[in-house]
């Protein structure tokens, strides 16, 4: 009876992965902002103003600056905002703005109420800028040359008021390259990736949020999104539910970022935010804590555990499908060589411990501490715009 009982739970685990791989098919269907030719629109360029939100990036920022005062795209403003830093990423960006008319520097010494920082640097950014189209972005994003030029021609060609550019990760270790690419397998799982007009996907990445002006000022900007973690999707959330016209493409590679400093330091920074990825509501958190484990690390154990000869193959496919799928993603969005798929019992279990960890010291605290600023969870569920209901 207990073979039955496994060999069922396998057969629904290798289906699920399977329906899982046909989903992340659609990621070889959108366009590739690498291979665009980045032809001028026949009105022209329109003007893009850059907004980067900086907070501590003394490591990061010049080198993530300098890629984006190096494009070639003729009617490019920049503006960086320096939220409170404490380190020298202020007098770094008082540097290039002195070498570079094009960049203007915002410092914000004091956080207004009602807000968290980077929502505050962000719309303080969007207030001085002069662009038709405004890219949000991080101070630890570099861009490849000519990346600029394509996004637009894109987003004008498409008629979209926003686009957003899947980034590459820079993850050296294999273990960090395994567990950012099963976050990036299940965070893709939830998106629609193709055209999202019309659907109930939400799209939205820190790394490259290209959005119209017109369609940001209709929505309220950043001003909807004041005490918003999750900032980037929430932005593409308020837009859809406007009827903005949204595009997604791979960047191809030509938006890099290195998104934490190693395995520990990625899990610790998830940590900070995974709680509120899932709207600060434990009914939403147990279903990852529960599903993730039973899906990637139970096979694994299953397959040397199980007596039955049966439940051995089912627990074989059971893992092979998914550690072949995380596998593929690493080296698509990492530069992997797909050997990090045979860590996924590993990094299934590291993922289901890092978001009950985020939810559990959200909720022992009361609060969310960010960037040095506690937030009340309720205030928090409050204002959180991806909230559906309860």
């Amino acid at each position: 009876m207990l073979s039955v009982v496994l060999a069922l739970f396998l057969a629904g685990v290798l289906l699920t992965w399977l329906r899982f791989a046909w989903a992340l098919r659609r990621i070889s269907a959108i366009p590739n902002l690498a291979q665009m030719k980045g032809e001028a629109p026949p009105s022209g360029w329109p003007i893009l103003s850059v907004v980067v939100a900086c907070r501590n990036e003394e490591a990061a920022v010049r080198a993530a600056l300098t890629s984006i005062l190096a494009q070639d795209y003729p009617a490019l403003q920049v503006v960086a905002v320096d939220d409170r830093s404490e380190d020298a990423t202020g007098a770094i960006l008082d540097a290039l703005a002195a070498e570079h008319p094009r960049l203007r520097v915002l410092h914000v010494d004091r956080l207004p109420p009602g807000w968290l920082g980077k929502t505050n640097a962000l719309h303080r950014g969007a207030q001085e800028a002069a662009g038709e189209f405004l890219l949000f972005t991080d101070a630890d994003v570099v861009f490849a040359p000519g990346v600029l030029r394509r996004a637009i021609a894109w987003a004008v060609d498409r008629q979209l008021g926003h686009a957003v550019a899947l980034p590459h990760f820079v993850a050296p270790g294999v273990l960090e390259r395994s567990f950012v690419s099963l976050f990036a397998m299940l965070v893709l799982l939830q998106l629609r990736l193709a055209e999202l007009r019309g659907s109930d996907g939400d799209i939205g990445v820190g790394a490259f949020n290209l959005v119209r002006r017109r369609d940001y000022d209709a929505v309220g900007g950043h001003t909807r999104l004041r005490l918003e973690v999750v900032d980037d999707i929430g932005l593409g959330v308020i837009l859809r539910q406007a009827g903005t016209a949204q595009g997604v493409a791979d960047s191809g590679g030509s938006v890099r970022v290195r998104w934490q400093r190693g395995f520990l330091a990625s899990m610790r920074g998830l940590v900070k935010n995974f709680f509120a990825a899932y709207e600060y509501r434990w009914r939403n958190v147990l279903r990852p804590v529960l599903l993730v484990p039973l899906a990637t690390t139970v096979p694994a154990v299953l397959l040397f555990a199980a007596s039955h000869p049966g439940v051995r193959v089912l627990a074989a496919a059971a893992f092979a499908v998914p550690a072949l799928l995380l596998g593929a993603t690493a080296r698509r969005i990492a530069a992997g060589h797909g050997a990090e798929g045979l860590l996924l019992p590993v990094v299934g279990l590291c993922l289901a411990a890092v978001v009950l960890t985020s939810a559990l010291v959200a909720t022992v605290r009361g609060a969310v501490v960010w960037r040095g600023t506690r937030y009340e969870l309720d205030e928090l569920r409050a204002n959180c715009v991806r909230d559906r209901g309860g």
